[in-house]
């Protein structure tokens, strides 16, 4: 699992490229996406998608194989795993996850 590190105070984009993905399957592409965070020492992750003004995911693209996630806060000393679950215009489901460790450098 691809792993990034952020402090509590950054808001930060992390760009989701499935354009090898989709090679396999001409024709298709990203319809939307729905984004989880959790934690296992947060009942209620402060790690959070889409802090204002930045809405959580940006499609990129007219026939959007990529995505742009917006991430921001998040507890000193706190690991979180995101998952996207990515649906297709032809109905397809793809999950992708991450983690994000959360350290004041």
């Amino acid at each position: 699992m691809t792993t990034f590190t952020k402090q509590p105070r950054d808001i930060l984009d992390y760009d989701v490229d499935m354009s090898e993905w989709f090679a396999s399957i001409p024709g298709d592409d990203i319809e939307g996406v729905a984004v989880l965070v959790a934690s296992a020492a947060e009942p209620v992750p402060t790690l959070e998608a889409g802090p204002s003004p930045h809405p959580a995911i940006v499609l990129i693209g007219a026939n959007p194989v990529r995505f742009k996630l917006w991430l921001g806060g998040g507890t000193q000393y706190v690991d979180y795993t995101v998952t996207c679950i990515v649906t297709t215009e032809q109905d397809r489901t793809k999950e992708i996850e991450f983690k994000i460790k959360v350290r004041d450098k």
